[in-house]
């Protein structure tokens, strides 16, 4: 909590990494709305999931790329190392802080998405969506947390983080995306998208499991 805490003050005080992660989302939606319309009254739904997920997965690596910045450079990861707790405690401590500046930008986000690319009324497809939502936000928060403390000690860390984490996303980002255009396109509700939830549940279990296992010797190294 005191980590998660720090984090969450140090951001809300300079918002430099919230700034930049709305502007961007906010701008690559704006770009996939014309990009994507030869005609007028053009039905974009069935590309609601692909642009969605696509934007959050880069939009996070902004993030990503910041989440050890301040302890790397101004030595307070030491002090963090010598803290008489389990490390692993680091690990969730900033995963949560992903999670709620993810959370933070889609709240943004998904209205202006909705204006842009859905047809329909999805009022009663918001319970599914935010399931979907929650459970591919843990596995990207989760997955890219560890890699991010695995490159923070590399030379050259904001070019390494992306082409470690972009390929191990593809199993969300396919599964999340499929369950979007379900909802959003054709209002598939929990039985049509049971096989993808239960896919996303078992990709973030898997990785938690496995910071949990390895984050000592990630860290320390």
């Amino acid at each position: 909590m005191a980590i998660l805490r720090k984090d969450l003050i140090r951001e809300l005080r300079t918002r430099e990494m919230l700034i930049s992660m709305i502007l961007f989302v906010l701008l690559a939606m704006v770009i996939f709305h014309y990009a994507f319309t030869v005609k007028e009254g053009a039905d974009l739904t069935y590309f609601t999931g692909g642009m969605l997920w696509v934007t959050f997965i880069f939009a996070m690596l902004l993030g990503l790329n910041r989440s050890f910045a301040q302890e790397k450079d101004e030595r307070c990861l030491d002090g963090l190392l010598l803290c008489p707790v389990d490390r692993v405690t680091i690990f969730f401590a900033k995963t949560a802080g992903n999670l709620i500046f993810l959370l933070i930008i889609q709240v943004v986000a998904v209205p202006v998405f909705t204006l842009f690319f859905v047809e329909r009324s999805y009022v009663g497809d918001l319970l599914p969506f935010l399931v979907v939502l929650l459970l591919a936000d843990v596995g990207i928060c989760a997955l890219g947390t560890l890699l991010a403390t695995i490159s923070m000690n590399t030379r050259s860390r904001d070019l390494l983080l992306p082409i470690i984490f972009l390929p191990l996303i593809v199993p969300v980002l396919i599964a999340a995306t499929g369950a979007t255009t379900l909802i959003f396109a054709e209002g598939a509700g929990f039985g049509g998208l049971l096989a993808r939830v239960l896919f996303l549940l078992g990709f973030d279990v898997v990785f938690i499991v496995a910071a949990y296992g390895t984050y000592d010797f990630a860290i320390g190294e």
